[in-house]
């Protein structure tokens, strides 16, 4: 198992300071990585090592909104036969299609669920 720093090593290729340690008490990795820093892997790409963080929240993102950070659902929305399609309970859905061929993995899709019903359960009861 390898923290983020160690992985940025290993891709690199190279030791960089701020590696993080294994606690012995539970083996999990501790954050020492005190700084960000950005690694320039190639013309336009890049490798940003962070401080690690225990959770991280996207709660600020409608549910109706979800599809739009998932890329590969944009060419496939087109497909869906109603405006507002949660691409979940619909039948004639654009994206259940992509996924039944193989064109969205299932893996992302059964993400999106799950983080859209998070955000739905979360707009529900938020008062």
């Amino acid at each position: 198992m390898f923290g983020k720093s160690t992985l940025t090593n290993k891709l690199l290729n190279r030791q960089i300071a701020n590696q993080g340690e294994i606690s012995k008490k539970n083996k999990m990795g501790k954050n020492t990585t005190t700084e960000v820093t950005l690694y320039e892997l190639d013309k336009n790409t890049y490798l940003l090592d962070t401080p690690g963080f225990q959770n991280m929240d996207i709660y600020e993102i409608e549910s109706k909104d979800l599809e739009n950070y998932f890329i590969e659902f944009k060419s496939c929305i087109k497909n869906c036969e109603f405006v507002g399609c949660t691409h979940i309970k619909e039948k004639n859905c654009g994206i259940k299609l992509a996924v039944s061929e193989g064109k969205i993995q299932k893996e992302r899709y059964e993400n999106y669920i799950k983080i859209y019903n998070e955000l739905k359960d979360k707009e529900e009861h938020k008062w």
